[in-house]
């Protein structure tokens, strides 16, 4: 258990950081009245720089659920400026390990036997290491190659400190910046991040996914190892393969590209709009290329099983994103629960055009970021549901595996055959989909 020393200390350390964010923008603001586009330009860019790193470095230290923060603006170049996500995807797989002997006692407590009669092998430095659980590579006793997915100590009491700290920023910052309302995201992870601490969920989630999908090609999926997952421990068969975010080394396996991009979003597609339940913590430390060209969707902790109305309402406004049809965009709207200022489809369009179109290829943020912004000035959002923030981190994955991989294909285009599929049920026996 956390003492009130600690929860104060951790506490005010957020409100210090926050204020401390807050008032060094509004600085930059002032400053940069009067000075030439240039100047302005340059004093923004250094002003996003210090904050990134700000955030990184308070990520690092607090960790817990602000790593998982950190992952989800890291992921979101379409969101936040380029230097956020230069620092902030750095948490994807560099986090600080715990030491291996908590692990151990971890391990032993759930699992109910010594680590050394579990493993022939266990390896002592983590493979990866997460806002809420770490993973080392083992061997079980008949040789097999596993992970092992050990929950930090003492997360959950973090959890709920920090989830009531971020809602307090959050709120304060929404109330005396209304182009900053990031409610909605909180309030979401919130509700969802509580759910990843039951690994005993996980398994069960990753086994059902793997036979949603069952059919699909080309994809892999972990097995999870029976008799080795409690509340904090989930093991399973350990899957060699490159990250894609690890771009370097993808591009020396050199990919069929567009295949590995079609493969991934029709995972995604089949999730959400046939199965309406689907990996709502999609980052390319996620998925894997594997050497034989299939591509792995890893961990499930936080999986999403989406209500009846959102699954069909999200594959209407693929369809009607795709057909340029304003009244079917305004009937998924209201299917979904989102609410703008203005229905006029001149209006609308631009925006989903954000939400769908492809993301340059050779990365320029400046410029996308500025027309988003000049988007939602004109026809704010006054209401979007959670469920629509966890499908906008898909569609924003997809956006950014096109861009990486190079390939010149939209979310929308990919989508649309599952968002038919979805539509062409009929709907007395939609519950029975997937």
């Amino acid at each position: 258990m956390l003492d009130n020393v600690r929860r104060f200390r951790r506490s005010a350390r957020v409100a210090r950081t926050g204020a401390g964010i807050y008032l060094g923008y509004k600085r930059t603001q002032r400053r940069t009245r009067k000075m030439s586009p240039e100047e302005s330009a340059a004093a923004w860019a250094k002003q996003h720089e210090n904050v990134a790193e700000k955030l990184y470095r308070t990520a690092i230290d607090l960790k817990g659920i602000y790593v998982k923060y950190g992952q989800f603006v890291g992921t979101r170049a379409d969101l936040f400026p380029a230097p956020y996500i230069r620092s902030l995807s750095r948490l994807q797989d560099r986090v600080p390990p715990h030491p291996v002997s908590e692990v151990v006692r971890t391990i032993e407590r759930g699992l109910g036997r010594p680590v050394d009669e579990l493993f022939s092998r266990f390896d002592e430095s983590p493979i990866a290491t997460a806002s809420l659980a770490q993973v080392h590579r083992a061997a079980l006793p008949d040789g097999r190659e596993v992970a092992v997915k050990v929950q930090h100590p003492e997360v959950a009491a973090l959890v709920r400190l920090d989830l009531k700290n971020m809602r307090t920023l959050v709120g304060i910052v929404a109330r005396r910046e209304p182009d900053f309302d990031y409610r909605a995201i909180t309030d979401e992870i919130g509700k969802q991040v509580p759910l990843e601490l039951d690994f005993e969920r996980e398994a069960e989630l990753t086994h059902r996914i793997a036979q949603n999908l069952r059919d699909l090609p080309n994809l892999v999926f972990p097995d999870v190892v029976e008799g080795y997952v409690s509340k904090k421990v989930l093991t399973t068969g350990f899957i060699e393969g490159i990250p894609l975010n690890q771009p370097e080394r993808i591009a020396e396996a050199n990919p069929d590209r567009e295949q590995l991009t079609r493969t991934i979003a029709g995972a995604y597609g089949h999730q959400i709009m046939v199965d309406g339940v689907f990996q709502a913590d999609p980052h390319p430390g996620n998925l894997f290329l594997l050497p034989d060209g299939r591509a792995a969707i890893l961990d499930f902790g936080l999986t999403k099983e989406l209500p009846d109305s959102s699954r069909r309402g999200f594959a209407r406004l693929v369809v009607s994103s795709a057909s340029r049809d304003g009244e079917g965009i305004m009937q998924a709207f209201r299917e979904l629960g989102v609410r703008t200022k203005s229905d006029d489809p001149a209006e609308i369009f631009p925006l989903i055009g954000l939400f769908f179109d492809p993301r340059p290829i050779d990365g320029a943020q400046r410029g996308e970021l500025g027309q988003r912004r000049e988007v939602i000035r004109r026809n704010p959002i006054e209401a979007i549901p959670g469920d629509l923030v966890l499908l906008g981190r898909v569609v924003g994955l997809l956006r950014g595996v096109c861009a990486q991989l190079g390939t010149p294909l939209s979310p929308m285009e990919m989508l649309r055959p599952y968002a038919e599929r979805a539509l062409a049920e009929p709907t007395s026996d939609v519950s029975a989909a997937g």
